[in-house]
């Protein structure tokens, strides 16, 4: 038992950082489309998924995690405490396997170490927060790497039968998992081990067996990725990448913060470097595991910025697997580098400091994408009337006060103005949008229906990147009188009354 004490003590630790401010921050877009898009089951999730929409896929990512959430919710509920506590017990397991794959290439304290800084890392408690797909990733692709170099070691069925399924399965819950599966399929050939060629091709062929049914529809999900707002990487996208591994993905601003951020990551790649290099030359098998470590770390970011200049997929969140695999380099500079006693200060007290500014704004993050919607709600529902409705500028308000209105108000009527057909933004296709029985309206007459009073919500960012005024506020002023504007945070609330004679009648067309 007092062997286990340590890594039990880091898990609690890291549970404590995982439920902070959970149940406070609001869930954001892509976390109420993953409560509203699980909830509808299999069958509608499938629909929603594949069914073609312009010769491509309605939605780009499989089904592993939404419906691991629909069983998770169906036992637990949806609140924001719930939903977020599932993603909360995947980064926990996560970093038992950060544990268990550095204790596997090194010992103990290199895992131990690892682990701590998993534990600690903004960027892994952000995505163990998040009602999304990319805690569970994380789980899959360390525990899949782990079950691989166990099979070198000994040659296991049970380890090559693990890794073959947890690959496998780590495609079902991101597709871009292929760019780590693919750097970690190559270390047999990198390490010019004949024996091991032959168990990972068919090891491989095992997990490309298990995504067989899903594979036919890739190409038509990968038409949908060519529709979507990602754009090509620059060159030093891998460079923001490593920075938000090591501070977390957000647009953080504060002079302090960024500094202390930049400043840590150039001491660790520095002195990383620095004494990596010499145990290269040792050609032992420390070197061979640090190899290993940052062929991990490096070769799926690289892989994924080079087929992102011809198609654009490059997404940080995604790298779950290098940025783990980053923790575990780090975990063995703080422990076998043999780095002097002052430089470790230096260079983790460094870090140290930029995972509290990381933290802080984790927890206290309140603007885009991610302001108080919850708020927003009651601002209406406090003022609200039995006609009273929403129309919202795009579908980035809308789910997530849809979300909140099950626990604020259900009564009142929520409408979205559809995207611009073909955009980079247009990615709520028709189909999910009738799995999820939410609609999109072609203008604010369409949404707007003649009622009594009218909510326009807007983000302000959306609202100047228009040049300050957006189609629907000019229909609004035109057949409405403005009586008010509220702004919470990063949104604008925009209350209109007493609709003119043809504001029922009205239509998109004129």
């Amino acid at each position: 038992m007092k062997r286990l004490l340590p890594i039990l003590a880091i898990l609690v630790l890291a549970l404590v950082l995982r439920l902070i401010a959970i149940n406070t921050r609001v869930l954001w877009y892509d976390e109420a489309f993953a409560v509203l898009f699980s909830e509808k089951g299999v069958d509608a999730m499938l629909y929603g998924t594949l069914t073609p929409v312009n010769g491509a896929a309605a939605d780009v990512h499989p089904l592993l995690y939404y419906t691991s959430l629909n069983g998770w919710m169906k036992l637990f509920g949806e609140s924001n405490y719930s939903v977020r506590l599932w993603s909360v017990i995947l980064g926990l397991g996560t970093i038992l396997a950060v544990y268990l794959l550095a204790k596997e290439l090194y010992e103990e304290r290199v895992a131990l170490a690892a682990a701590l800084i998993t534990a600690l890392a903004p960027f892994h408690v952000q995505y163990s927060q998040e009602v999304r797909m990319y805690a569970l990733l994380g789980l899959l692709l360390i525990s899949a790497t782990w079950c691989f170099f166990r099979a070198i070691r000994t040659n296991k069925l049970i380890d090559w039968l693990g890794f073959g399924v947890l690959a496998g399965l780590s495609m079902y819950t991101q597709q871009l998992a292929a760019f780590y599966l693919a750097s970690l399929g190559v270390i047999p050939f990198l390490l010019r081990r004949r024996d091991l060629i032959l168990r990972t091709v068919l090891a491989a062929g095992l997990a490309l067996l298990i995504y067989l049914p899903w594979l036919v529809n890739l190409p038509a999900q990968l038409g949908k990725v060519g529709q979507y707002w990602i754009t090509k990487p620059t060159p030093v996208q891998p460079l923001l990448s490593l920075w938000s591994f090591l501070f977390v993905e957000l647009e953080v601003t504060q002079p302090a913060a960024v500094i202390a951020s930049i400043v840590a990551l150039t001491l660790i790649l520095v002195f990383l470097a620095l004494r990596a290099l010499p145990v290269f030359r040792r050609n032992s098998a420390d070197a061979r595991s640090l190899a290993l470590i940052l062929w991990l770390l490096i070769a799926p970011i690289a892989l994924m910025w080079i087929v992102s200049q011809l198609r654009a997929v490059y997404l940080t969140r995604a790298l779950q697997g290098s940025a783990l695999a980053l923790y575990i380099a780090m975990g063995w500079l703080a422990t076998r580098s043999r780095l002097p006693l002052a430089i470790r200060v230096l260079v983790f007290g460094a870090w140290i400091i930029a995972v509290g500014f990381g933290l802080i704004n984790l927890y206290t993050w309140n603007t885009f994408p991610r302001p108080r919607f919850d708020l927003a709600l009651r601002t209406v529902a406090a003022d609200a009337t039995a006609t009273t409705r929403i129309i919202h500028a795009n579908k980035l308000t809308m789910l997530p006060m849809i979300y909140y209105a099950r626990f604020i108000d259900g009564s009142i009527a929520q409408h979205y103005i559809q995207d611009v057909p073909g955009s980079g933004e247009d990615t709520l296709g028709l189909p999910t949008q009738q799995a999820l029985g939410l609609l999109a309206d072609r203008c604010a007459a369409e949404a707007a229906g003649g009622a009594d009073q009218v909510w326009f919500v807007i983000f302000k960012r959306q609202l100047e990147e228009l040049g300050g005024v957006s189609p629907e506020i000019t229909w609004l002023d035109a057949h409405y009188h403005r009586l008010t504007e509220v702004p919470i945070n990063d949104l604008l609330l925009i209350l209109y009354d007493q609709p003119d004679s043809s504001a029922a009648t009205a239509t998109c067309d004129g």
